[in-house]
């Protein structure tokens, strides 16, 4: 079975819940990972990002955060990992002018070794040679 990692804007649609569509489509990804019907991680870094954007772009409070922090971290069949390879982030950062997390993303060994595929909507995970889809594609969705 293949494993994901998912990216923060993921979870932030699921939160804010912006757009209908791809609310619907994390919802279903979500899902699909509580029955284990797919393998999923995500990163201490990643949550740190979800906590940075919920405060300084859509201005919730602390509790707000941690309430919503919560919600990801309880996930049944959702693992947390921190396994970066740092040297190869720097040089993906310094290489490719993505964001720095989002060259820790990429340097994950099994991502690299095309193990593991990243879920997300940014489009800078395909300047990093990794294998990227959105949840519609991975739930094989019209």
């Amino acid at each position: 079975m293949k494993r994901y990692v998912l990216d923060a804007n993921i979870f932030l649609r699921l939160l804010i819940k912006d757009e209908e569509k791809t609310f619907h489509h994390c919802l279903q990804l979500s899902e699909a990972i509580k029955t284990n019907k797919l393998k999923a991680v995500t990163t201490s870094v990643i949550l740190a990002e979800i906590a940075w954007t919920l405060r300084s772009f859509y201005g919730l409070s602390r509790s707000e955060i941690t309430e919503a922090l919560y919600s990801i971290i309880t996930i049944s069949g959702l693992r947390i990992i921190d396994e970066y390879e740092h040297h190869l982030t720097l040089k993906l950062y310094a290489l490719h002018g993505v964001k720095y997390v989002d060259a820790l993303i990429a340097s994950i060994k099994q991502v690299q070794q095309g193990e593991w595929i990243v879920v997300s909507y940014d489009k800078d995970f395909d300047r990093l040679d990794v294998v990227r889809q959105e949840p519609a594609e991975v739930l094989k969705l019209k």
